[in-house]
């Protein structure tokens, strides 16, 4: 299994507040740089004047039309904009930096991960960052959703429920959001599961590693105050004992009081 989850937010009233800001939380305070974008490589990259390749840190962009279109188009019209980069210390095995970017051209500065999110052309993904730095990009998403903006019209994209097990089935390797009530929680030494249904062989289980348990226990989303609730979590769906993703950033998990929001 492999995914991400986490726990910055308690849904209620049909928002998503963060539980810390950005500023305390540790890792999140790299220098910004000035730079432009000179282009995009075909997987949707950015290539930087300063010669640097990188992606946009907190956000995942669509995988198919028309909306990665619209969401390359959006970045493609900003090239040659004079920018601020915030960058995580390390590449990634494809040698991409994580980046936050600010235009600083235009007469509002526009933080880009906020723009494709409110436009409904990206998802919220931590990735496997050690630090998610912007939780207010679930809140944002989360407006954009409602409002049915970009690829939340499309039912694809769309939260999906863990009682359905065929979707699920069909859409194992992808990136997903998913829905649904924590029926059960087993702690073991490595690992926490919670668990969606009585059927192992056949229901979603999230798979958390000891240290993100930790994480998320520290913040007040341990076992007690998650078992029963109903939750929204995102990862890449796996084939494990039916299906099941694994959370490593304790910030995309979103418990739904009061059951299902509005979408």
């Amino acid at each position: 299994m492999s995914a991400s989850i986490g726990v910055v937010l308690t849904v209620s009233a049909g928002r998503a507040q963060p539980v810390a800001s950005t500023r305390e939380r540790a890792g999140c305070t790299a220098e910004a740089q000035p730079d432009r974008l000179k282009s995009l490589s075909q997987e949707g990259d950015l290539i930087l004047a300063s010669g640097r390749l990188a992606k946009l840190a907190g956000v995942r962009l669509p995988d198919g039309a028309p909306y990665r279109e619209q969401a390359l188009s959006w970045l493609q019209i900003r090239r040659g904009d004079a920018i601020l980069v915030q960058a995580a210390a390390a590449p990634d095995r494809w040698n991409r930096i994580a980046v936050r970017i600010r235009s600083l051209d235009r007469t509002a500065p526009l933080d880009w991960s906020h723009g494709l999110i409110e436009a409904g052309l990206a998802i919220t993904d931590a990735g496997l960052d050690e630090t998610f730095c912007q939780p207010e990009l679930l809140a944002l998403e989360s407006t954009a959703r409602e409002r049915r903006l970009g690829l939340w019209s499309d039912d694809r994209y769309k939260p999906m429920d863990v009682d359905r097990p065929e979707p699920l089935q069909d859409r194992i390797g992808s990136f997903v959001l998913v829905e649904g009530r924590v029926r059960s929680i087993g702690e073991r030494k490595q690992r926490t599961y919670l668990n969606f249904g009585g059927l192992w062989a056949e229901d979603f289980t999230i798979i958390i590693p000891r240290k993100t348990w930790k994480q998320m226990s520290d913040r007040g989303m341990g076992a007690e105050a998650l078992k029963g609730q109903r939750i929204r979590a995102r990862g890449i769906l796996q084939p494990w004992q039916g299906t099941a993703f694994s959370i490593v950033i304790p910030d995309m998990i979103e418990r739904l009081e009061g059951g299902r929001l509005p979408r």
